[in-house]
């Protein structure tokens, strides 16, 4: 380009001698010139912008894929999904949506600059809007796809638009053929040839790292697990158990526990055998998951015969009113050899002990229960009983 603007500068000059100087053509030639060369400084200035805008991106970009795969759960995660989107398009609209397959819907998580049609958590069905036919085709699609479409599909597409939401370019999230959810992009200011390709790109790297974060929770859960009753382990209980009294201490609210074991849990493995023996630990901790508050309380394998529940949020006589409904589940249970117990059933016993009444921390909390059990196992056993403040221990 630089060498045809001086060729056409070195013509102009020879043109000018062959011609005896005309000044009204060496001005329009002069102009000529200066206008070629503003048009060549132009380009050079844009190429230039360019090259700087790419250095930026792909300095940029090495650390945001290194945050989403060191995220430590799907929502902190998304932020990051964003930020990548918007690197590349600088775009007016930035929807994330997750898949809800079981209900053939997607779900809201993260979002820029939508209308306030989408409030936070909306939900669209399959099938409706470009974000559902996506959903639907698992196919990355852009504005010259959706016209592509046929009559009756692009009817469809029309007659469920979502008011205000600008999906130009919208890509399925997809690992192994599972469908985890949409992203969508409306307005970009940084617009080329590649869109379709960046944003697939984009969103197949959100699906390994959701995928990533998946697999890493369920090796966390594995570890904190105890293997026989698939219950919590004690383990996790050291770890669960003070950042749940944190919250309670920060938000000036209770938390309460009971420590539990079978009542005469030697004699039934003495008269039955051990292997009858690890069946009712299964059973009791099934039981007692299925009866304790769901996606709130934490069952825990304490040790040999022993379990741990805590109750996060609730007051003493919340957790006692629970515990009671846990001791009967017990008792009925139809289990194998029952009669053969002193008691005529399987049983257990329990003490009940709250934040901040009976200790300040996790090791004077379960203190106190523990004496509870203690009483309740010296009073007969099959009961429950609540902290007593003569061993309050802070």
């Amino acid at each position: 380009m630089i060498g045809a603007v001086g060729g056409l500068l070195l013509a102009a000059a020879a043109f000018e001698l062959r011609n005896g100087g005309s000044s009204r053509v060496r001005e329009k030639e002069r102009v000529e010139a200066h206008r070629a060369l503003a048009w060549l400084g132009r380009q050079l200035q844009a190429v230039e912008d360019r090259s700087k805008e790419q250095s930026e991106m792909f300095q940029t970009l090495p650390d945001l894929v290194r945050q989403m795969f060191s995220a430590t759960g799907k929502r902190p995660m998304y932020p990051v999904v964003v930020k990548l989107v918007d690197l590349f398009f600088r775009p007016a609209q930035i929807a994330i949506f997750v898949a809800v397959p079981s209900e053939r819907k997607l779900r809201l998580v993260e979002g820029v600059g939508l209308p306030e049609t989408l409030g936070k958590s909306a939900v669209l069905e399959y099938g409706q809007g470009r974000l559902g036919h996506v959903a639907e085709c698992r196919m990355t699609m852009d504005e010259a796809d959706f016209q592509n479409v046929t009559t009756i599909t692009r009817l469809q597409l029309e007659a469920s638009v979502i008011p205000g939401l600008r999906a130009d370019v919208v890509a399925p999230i997809v690992y192994d053929e599972e469908l985890l959810g949409v992203i969508s992009v409306g307005g970009a200011a940084a617009r080329n040839d590649y869109e379709k390709r960046l944003l697939k790109m984009v969103a197949d790297l959100t699906a390994s790292a959701l995928v990533h974060v998946r697999q890493l929770k369920s090796s966390q859960e594995m570890a904190n697990m105890d293997g026989l009753t698939e219950t919590y382990n004690k383990r996790y209980l050291q770890s669960r158990i003070n950042e749940d009294l944190k919250k309670a201490e920060a938000a000036n609210g209770a938390l309460s526990l009971m420590i539990l074991d079978i009542d005469h849990f030697k004699h039934y493995n003495d008269t039955n055998g051990h292997i009858e023996g690890d069946e009712v630990l299964k059973r009791i901790g099934a039981i007692l998951k299925a009866a304790s508050r769901d996606d709130t309380d934490v069952v825990v394998r304490y040790g040999g015969e022993e379990f741990v529940i805590l109750f996060p949020g609730a007051s003493k006589a919340i957790a006692l009113r629970q515990a009671e409904h846990i001791r009967h589940a017990v008792e009925t249970h139809p289990f194998k050899h029952a009669a053969r117990q002193p008691l005529g059933a399987v049983t257990i016993s329990g003490g009940v002990a709250s934040f901040p009444e009976d200790g300040k921390n996790s090791v004077a909390v379960l203190r106190a229960a523990d004496q509870a059990l203690y009483e309740a196992k010296a009073a007969g056993r099959n009961r429950i009983i609540t902290a007593s403040a003569t061993y309050v221990v802070t």
